[in-house]
């Protein structure tokens, strides 16, 4: 039966999940109904036509998850990942949004491989997502069907930002962004100063530091709205914090930044190589700080996976698949006081929601969208890759012990994932920017 529910052919029953319920004043025991893929009433002891109860210790039920960064890959790179396998591991990572990166092949930068990116996710996708534009090699490639159908538009700095030969095509890309008020999401890194490693050449915090400088002085002059990712320094963050009480500007990190450091790579190898680098245990430590403090505004996951050749390859690629693994780490630094509760929501929801600009999302209210994550803040075990749905089966986090992991993530009122196994349908994911 509960396989079956919400799912029923040619019906949209109404639907009623009970438990305690994570709202933005506090947490109450309660009932919410789902009419129609939104947020009807929140009540007790409501009534529909279909029922979910998590009235069970340690359950909660929080706005749906948002995850601002991830690398679906797909395309001639569907062998490391697809929109098939990547959303249903955002399902059971307990997300009902992520946010794809466009360094794909071919990369999405013209509106002709955005279309046909839009068209085979919206085929494939098991949860809502948000497509990311890149930097085009032509100006009659900024169209208005790139602001309906982008989320944002990414900038990788070290390989595009300082090319001359790409100065005046990237300021009209950034004035375009501006005028359109597209959000524009940097990953800051300068290509130097770097530093020889036993697995490559990796950027020093300098580069960081200097990049977050670089792009928000220009953000200043343009004024188009920005957003740094993956923030990995003590003196990239120090930049962010400085510039943020002058600009309009946000910013995220990494549960891997948050936990991990340098030594940990010389301990784990390959499988821990990421851009930026893990830096040491100070980095880690004020990374924290700032992001308990709502200096840094959002986690993300990064999700980066990679076929385990590459993976092991000199040098290794960089990065890995995240989206398992992230709300369970954050949950058990929750239940270890690394963070408040209120801190994983706000970073992983109603924050994400809010700088991507889905009004509709983020909360728990009537009148919006049914988007719906539950977690079990008790249950423990350990985080093994060969499980994973995710087509990459390793992670620098195989063998920790978490306590907390997501039970139930529900998109636009329909259930697609249960009890840690998924029961949604491939196709109902939608575009955000599209269908609110």
């Amino acid at each position: 039966m509960l396989q079956r529910c919400c799912w029923k052919e040619g019906a949209n029953l109404s639907l009623v999940v009970s438990g305690k319920i994570y709202t933005s004043t506090k947490i109450i025991d309660g009932s919410i109904l789902i009419e129609n893929g939104k947020i009807a009433r929140i009540g007790k002891n409501l009534e529909g036509e279909e029922k979910l109860d998590f009235r069970r210790k340690g359950n909660l039920i929080l706005p749906g998850l948002i995850d601002m960064h991830v690398h679906l890959r797909d395309f001639k790179l569907d062998y490391k990942e697809d929109f098939e396998t990547g959303t249903m591991a955002a399902a059971m990572g307990g997300f009902t949004v992520v946010c794809d990166m466009p360094n794909t092949i071919p990369p999405i930068n013209k509106p002709s491989v955005l279309r046909k990116r839009e068209k085979i996710a919206r085929k494939k996708s098991f949860v809502d997502y948000g497509l990311y534009y890149g930097v085009p090699k032509k100006l009659e490639h900024l169209t208005e069907e790139v602001v309906d159908l982008a989320i944002g538009l990414k900038i990788f700095m070290h390989r595009e930002f300082y090319s001359q030969e790409n100065q005046e095509l990237m300021r009209k890309t950034l004035d375009f962004a501006s005028r359109k008020n597209m959000l524009v999401v940097a990953h800051a890194e300068r290509p130097e100063p770097v530093r020889q490693t036993e697995f490559g050449p990796i950027r020093l915090p300098e580069a960081e530091a200097g990049a977050i400088e670089d792009i928000t002085e220009l953000s200043s002059k343009v004024g188009f709205k920005l957003h740094v990712t993956h923030i990995s320094s003590t003196r990239g963050a120090e930049i962010f914090s400085k510039k943020k009480s002058l600009l309009p500007l946000t910013g995220d990190t990494c549960p891997h930044y948050l936990l991990l450091t340098e030594k940990d790579v010389e301990k784990i190898g390959k499988i821990a190589r990421v851009e930026p680098s893990l830096r040491s245990e100070r980095d880690r430590k004020f990374l924290l700080e700032k992001l308990q403090k709502g200096v840094i505004d959002c986690v993300t996951s990064d999700h980066a996976p990679h076929s385990l050749e590459e993976k092991l390859a000199d040098p290794p690629a960089s990065g890995f698949p995240s989206l398992e693994t992230t709300v369970p780490l954050l949950l058990t630094m929750v239940k270890k006081d690394m963070l408040r509760l209120e801190d994983f929501v706000r970073t992983c929801s109603s924050r994400p929601a809010r700088i991507l600009g889905l009004k509709h999302l983020g909360e728990i209210k009537e009148g919006i969208t049914a988007n719906l994550t539950v977690v079990d803040l008790e249950k423990e075990w350990k985080i093994d890759p060969s499980n994973f749905i995710s087509k990459a089966k390793f992670s620098p986090f195989a063998g920790t012990k978490v306590i907390g992991v997501p039970i139930a993530t529900l998109v636009r009122g329909k259930l697609v994932m249960f009890e840690r196994e998924i029961v949604g349908r491939r196709g109902w994911g939608r575009n955000v920017k599209t269908f609110g």
